[in-house]
This record gives structure tokens, C-alpha cells and sequence, in this order.
């Protein structure tokens, strides 16, 4: 609807209008002519302070990003009057609009006309947004609030209202529909004219010290604080700006001072209630037309929303890299995986096949021939069934339906037995002390926690490396200690490595394992209520240390039972 006029009105509601002037004082001497011309004198004064304060607040009205109206309440709008700013909005003069009442209507975007044009009035107030078509035919978004105000003398009511340019608004509302919601609620509460914008509007006169001659009410929603408090101490501003934002919005208040023009920062400010809100401060700095101090007349906006639908628009963004840089790692992992079981697949595969080929091709092979490469078959059988042992162990102990079998045993003991049974002991120096040690041990699980142990030890160093393995007891329960002398574990992998699937640096690039080992070795000791770690071994190397403890919790529960498939 397009629905005032700035310019304060006398009592008797005349703008501007002179006084008339005292009738001549009667003659009777010079007393009474110097009375009449001190009151003259006041009455000057009076009237040029009123000039002035209402060219201040007319400049203030006219220099605020907007366009103020004042129209009539009939079905075109016809405007009485149009702040200059009607041309930098639309490219029409005021003078084109007070000229042309139906113009407004004629300019409304076809798309918005009707919804416009219908747009009711409630409790004497209109508001809406909608589209104008500029003179050079470009569309702007507009923000339009009037409010309907009677002379209180039988006239025609009139429209007071103000025009907002929202195009970058709605263009940011585009882009961050997230924030859609919020935005909106944050510009539910319009008023009308200067005191009644949803934003504060100020006027300040820095001299020696920043005073604020006004200030709008909407300081008291906005920043927690009356306008009277603000009014009264003139340090509260810059004493309540967020410490991280203080220095540099007071520098940039002053230095805009210093050199006149516009001034546009954002910045936190502390409410009184401790609440902060982000602040975006546009003002613009006037020379005195009195000769005086220099202007600040600016605007306050309320941003908060807007900047935490950024954040969370970062905060969005940083979670898609973490999950992409998540998904690349899990497909390098597989990858990996992929190509270590498809090896070890592969050779005893080749090795079983080779074997079988060649007993069924000469059957009158020498015994102690067929007994040797019966025995190298049954090997690789072996390395296949431990290999997807495995395999199944990890898919188990992932959906939790892996209970321990727990049985009173010698650790030590079962684990000479585990050692000398591994086929590895028969190339490698491998050098066993294992001292008499009690505890309720899964031993099926124990025998797997060494092998492995053993397996990653060998495939970690050289052929002319020694492994040490160690059983004691130790804080209430017993330590497995597997040791080499060989590399050694970075630092920065002595965590990641009891993961599924990663790996060391190999000594055998060509027998480069699943990268499953370990990780069953740390879950099957946490089943049994211990741990599994990686340290330094003193003199050089790597020792793989499992800890468990001699009665582990819940095994006097759970003894010999099992919550799905058969625990190995």
C-alpha cells in the first residue's frame, strides 16, 4: 500500500508557522520598549531552536536507509509526500510520485499485485513485502509498514509508513534457507517511522566525551538496557562490547568520526542480563549545522539469527569434510584389506592346489615324499582356516555375540604349549619364559591372543631377528609380553594399529597379512576384562604387552555359555 511526514507539527498543529507578533507596547517610556525587545529577542531564539531541532530530526528521517510516505487512504495510495530516497529506491523522483497518484500501483510486480492490493489492515496497521518494478525495469524487494493516523479534527485519515529495500536480503534468504525460520521470526515486530523500526536508532554528539542525545526505545528489547540508563551513562556502550570485539569497534567509531561519512561494523554486545547478541551498527557522521560537534546519526540491527545460521552453516560444512575425509579413509582401508585377504587367500590356495595336482598326478610318489607334501598341504589348509577364523571372530565380536569360556589354567603353561605348536618356531629364534601363572582364562581365545601375537612379531622383522615371548604375573592378574628386536612401532601408530584392518611397515611387503590380528588380540582381551598395548622395547624394538586379569568380571555368570554362534 505504500502507506510521516518528519516534520513536527506546533501544538496547534501548524509546521513551521510564525508566531504572531505582540501587539506594539503602549508608549509610556523606555522601560517598556526595552521589555518589548528582550521579549522579541526570546521569542527569536525559541523559534530558531525549534528550526533547528526540526531540521535534526528531518535529517535523520532522510538520511536513514529507507523511504518515508505520507498517503491517502484511497484505493491508488496517493502519496502527499515521499522522502528523496523514492528515487535512489525505484529510479522515479519524488516529484514523478506525488505527480502520478496511480504509480505505485502501476509498478507492483504482476506476480505480488492482487496479494498486495488484498493485503487487510489490522488494528490500524498494514504490513507486507512484495516486489516494484524500477523505472529501468530491474525488480526490488521492499519491506512496506504504515500505520494509519487521524488528526483528531474530522479530516480524512492519512498512511504514515516506510519503505525497506530487502533485495540482499532476500537474496541471502535464498541462499541460507535454513535460516529462512529464523529470520522471519526475527523481523516479526515492525513499527512504525523512527520509533517504532525493529532496530534502534541513535543520535550521538562526540565532543570531549561520546554523548548520546537520543536513542530509541527498541534499545531496551534489543540490548537489555532503558533508554534512560543509556541516555545517562555515556561509557555504557563501549564498557558492555564483548572484550574480544571492544578495541576494534570503539577505533572504528572514532575513526569514522575523525574522518566523517558512513561507518558499517558488526560486533558482540553483553546485555546486562549476560546474553550476547551480535550487532550490525550502520551510521553515517554530519557535520553540525550549527558549527558544533560533528553528527553520528546510525542504526542498530539485531543479527544474532543470522550469525548463528552461518555457524551452523560452517558447522554443517565441517561435518561433510569429516564425513568425506571418514568415507576415504574406510575406502583406503578396504582397498587395502581387499588386496591383503585376496594374498592371503591366494597362497595357500595355489600352495593346496599345487600339492593336490601333484599327488594325484604320481601316485607312486616315495612315501617320505607324499608324507612331506601331505604335511605341506595340511599347513596351507590351516593358514585358511585361521584366516577366515578371523574373518568370522571380527563379524562376531562386532555384533556382540561372542561370550568367553572361561576355565582355571596355568597361563604359562598353555602358553609354552601355543608357542611350540606355532610354525614359525621352526625358522625363527624364538626364545619362550613363561612362569607359572593362574587365572579364568578363555583358553581358545588365549591360544589366539599368542599366535597372533607371534604371527605379527615374525611378519614385523627380518628371518635373523629374535622374539621373545613372556608370561608373569602382574597387579592382580597376568602379563603376556610378545618382544622383537626389530623397527619397532611409531609413536603415532601405537594406538591406531589395534584397529581393524591398519597395519605397520612390513619386513615381508610381499606377506603383507589382513590387518586383523591385532585387532582381535585387543578385543579378545577385552572380553576378558584386560587390555592390549604397544611400548617401546628397552634396548631397541617392539613389545606387545596383554594384560589380564586373573578373575575376569562376570565369568562366574557366564562360565561354558554363549549368546549365538559357537565361541572358538
Amino acid at each position: 500500500m505504500e502507506r510521516a511526514d518528519p516534520r513536527p507539527a506546533g501544538r496547534g498543529g501548524d509546521r513551521g508557522a510564525a508566531r504572531p507578533a505582540d501587539p506594539p507596547a503602549p508608549s509610556g517610556g523606555r522601560r517598556a520598549r526595552r521589555g518589548a525587545g528582550r521579549e522579541a529577542a526570546r521569542r527569536r531564539r525559541a523559534e530558531a531552536a525549534l528550526r533547528r531541532e526540526e531540521a535534526r530530526y528531518r535529517t535523520l528521517v532522510e538520511r536513514l536507509p529507507v523511504v518515508v510516505y505520507v498517503n491517502r487512504g484511497d484505493e491508488v495510495s496517493s502519496a502527499l509526500y515521499v522522502s528523496p530516497g523514492y528515487e535512489e529506491l525505484l529510479g522515479f523522483t519524488a516529484e514523478e510520485r506525488l505527480a502520478d497518484p496511480e504509480l505505485w500501483v502501476k509498478r507492483l510486480h504482476p506476480e505480488d499485485r492482487d496479494r498486495v492490493l488484498a493485503q487487510p489492515e489490522e488494528g490500524g496497521t498494514w504490513r507486507c513485502e512484495y516486489r516494484l518494478v524500477r523505472k529501468d525495469g530491474s525488480v526490488v524487494w521492499v519491506r512496506d509498514e504504515a500505520v494509519r493516523v487521524e488528526d483528531g479534527e474530522g479530516d480524512e485519515p492519512v498512511w504514515q509508513g516506510v519503505l525497506w529495500d530487502i533485495t540482499a536480503q532476500k537474496e541471502a534468504e535464498e541462499r541460507l534457507r535454513a535460516a529462512e525460520e529464523q529470520l522471519r521470526r526475527a523481523e516479526q515486530r515492525y513499527r512504525t517511522l523512527v520509533e517504532q523500526l525493529p532496530a534502534v536508532l541513535y543520535i550521538d554528539r562526540p565532543a570531549e566525551r561520546d554523548v548520546t542525545e537520543y536513542v530509541s526505545p527498541q534499545i531496551r528489547e534489543i540490548l537489555g538496557v532503558p533508554p534512560e540508563r543509556y541516555l545517562a551513562e555515556p561509557d555504557l556502550w563501549a564498557e558492555h562490547l564483548h572484550p574480544e570485539d571492544r578495541d576494534r569497534a570503539v577505533r572504528a567509531y572514532h575513526e569514522a568520526v575523525r574522518r566523517g561519512g558512513r561507518l558499517t561494523q558488526e560486533y558482540r554486545f553483553v546485555r546486562p542480563d549476560g546474553r550476547v547478541v551480535w550487532i550490525r551498527d550502520d551510521a553515517v557522521v554530519l557535520p553540525d549545522p550549527g558549527g558544533g560537534p560533528p553528527i553520528v546519526q546510525g542504526v542498530m540491527y539485531d543479527i544474532t539469527e543470522l550469525k548463528l545460521a552461518e555457524e551452523a552453516l560452517r558447522e554443517s560444512e565441517r561435518r561433510e569434510r569429516e564425513a568425506a575425509e571418514r568415507l576415504r579413509a574406510l575406502d583406503e582401508m578396504k582397498n587395502t584389506f581387499l588386496a591383503a585377504v585376496s594374498h592371503e587367500l591366494r597362497s595357500p590356495l595355489t600352495a593346496i592346489l599345487g600339492l593336490a595336482l601333484t599327488l594325484e598326478q604320481q601316485p607312486d610318489l616315495p612315501r617320505e615324499e607324499r608324507v612331506d607334501l601331505l604335511s605341506r598341504l595340511v599347513g596351507n589348509a590351516r593358514k585358511l582356516d585361521r584366516l577366515l577364523t578371523d574373518l568370522l571372530d571380527i563379524d562376531r565380536l562386532q555384533r556382540g555375540i561372542v561370550t568367553p569360556r572361561y576355565r582355571t589354567i596355568d597361563v604359562g603353561a598353555l602358553v609354552r604349549r601355543t608357542v611350540e605348536d606355532l610354525d614359525v618356531a621352526a625358522d625363527r629364534r624364538l626364545l619362550v619364559q613363561a612362569e607359572p601363572a593362574v587365572a579364568e582364562v578363555d583358553p581358545a581365545k588365549l591360544e589366539r591372543i599368542v599366535e597372533n601375537l607371534v604371527a605379527n612379531a615374525a611378519r614385523h622383522t627380518a628371518p635373523d631377528r629374535t622374539i621373545w615371548v613372556a608370561v608373569r604375573e602382574e597387579a592382580g592378574g597376568v602379563l603376556l609380553a610378545v618382544e622383537d628386536d626389530g623397527p619397532g612401532v611409531p609413536p603415532a601408530l601405537r594406538d591406531a594399529i589395534f584397529e581393524p584392518f591398519r597395519q605397520g611397515p612390513s619386513a615381508t611387503p610381499h606377506t603383507p597379512g589382513t590387518g586383523i590380528g591385532l585387532s582381535l588380540v585387543a578385543r579378545f582381551a577385552e572380553l576378558h576384562g584386560g587390555r592390549a598395548w604397544v611400548e617401546e622395547r628397552p634396548g631397541g624394538g617392539a613389545s606387545f604387552r596383554v594384560w589380564l586379569p586373573a578373575s575376569p568380571p562376570g565369568a562366574g555368570d557366564g562360565r561354558g555359555a554363549s549368546s549365538g554362534a559357537a565361541a572358538r
